[in-house]
C-alpha cells in the first residue's frame, strides 16, 4: 500500500507540490501530538517538566513554520489553479459538486476534477490550516506580550485545531480510500 501511495503522489502531483503536501501534513500530525504534552495555565506559565516545556517550544517552534508553509502552500494552490477551481460554491457554481456526489451515489469514487468535491474538501483544508496556524500566532504574540486576551486566544486556537483533526481524518482517509481503489483498479497493488 506504501508503495501504491508514493507512485500515486508521483504520477498525479508535481514534484514541489508533492514535497510541500508531505511537509504540511507532518508538521500537522506532529503539532496534535506535540499538543498532547504542553501544559500552559491561565497566567500563562508553562508546567515546569521536560515534556511540558519540550512540547510547548516544539509546538511553537513547528507553528511558526506551519505559518509560512500554509501560507506559501496556499499562494503556489491559488496561482496554479485559481480561487473558483477550490470555492465554486461561493459563485452558485454547483455542478461538478453535483455530479461527484450522484458517482457517489452510484457508488463510484469520482475523479479529481476541478470545481468538485475533492478540489473542495482541499480548499476547506487550506483554510483550516491557514485559520489554526494564524490563530495560534495571535495567541504566541498575545502570550509573548503578557496580553490579558491570551488565555481566550489561546481557546480559540485550541478549539479551532479540532478543524485541521476532522480534516485530517476525512481527507486522509478518503485519500486513502481513493489511492487504495485507483490502485486496486489499475492492478498495482500486486506490482513492487
Amino acid at each position: 500500500m506504501i508503495h501504491a501511495f508514493t507512485r500515486y503522489f508521483q504520477t498525479k502531483f508535481p514534484h514541489h507540490i508533492r514535497h510541500i503536501h508531505y511537509t504540511v501534513m507532518f508538521i500537522a500530525l506532529a503539532q496534535l501530538l506535540l499538543s498532547n504534552g504542553m501544559h500552559i495555565n491561565k497566567q500563562g506559565v508553562i508546567r515546569d517538566t521536560a515534556v511540558a516545556q519540550f512540547s510547548t517550544w516544539a509546538h511553537i517552534g513547528f507553528g511558526c513554520v506551519f505559518l509560512l508553509l500554509i501560507i506559501a502552500f496556499t499562494l503556489v494552490e491559488l496561482r496554479t489553479h485559481g480561487f473558483r477551481y477550490f470555492y465554486p460554491y461561493l459563485w452558485g457554481d454547483w455542478r461538478q459538486i453535483q455530479s461527484d456526489i450522484a458517482q457517489l451515489r452510484q457508488r463510484k469514487l469520482p475523479d479529481a476534477k476541478p470545481q468538485g468535491l475533492a478540489a473542495c474538501v482541499q480548499g476547506l483544508g487550506l483554510g483550516a490550516g491557514l485559520l489554526v496556524a494564524a490563530s495560534g500566532a495571535i495567541w504566541l504574540g498575545l502570550w509573548l506580550t503578557d496580553s490579558a486576551l491570551a488565555h481566550e486566544a489561546k481557546d480559540l486556537h485550541k478549539m479551532l485545531t479540532g478543524l485541521i483533526e476532522a480534516y485530517i481524518v476525512g481527507h486522509g482517509g478518503l485519500g486513502l480510500l481513493h489511492i487504495y481503489l485507483s490502485s486496486k483498479k489499475h492492478g498495482q497493488l500486486d506490482e513492487k
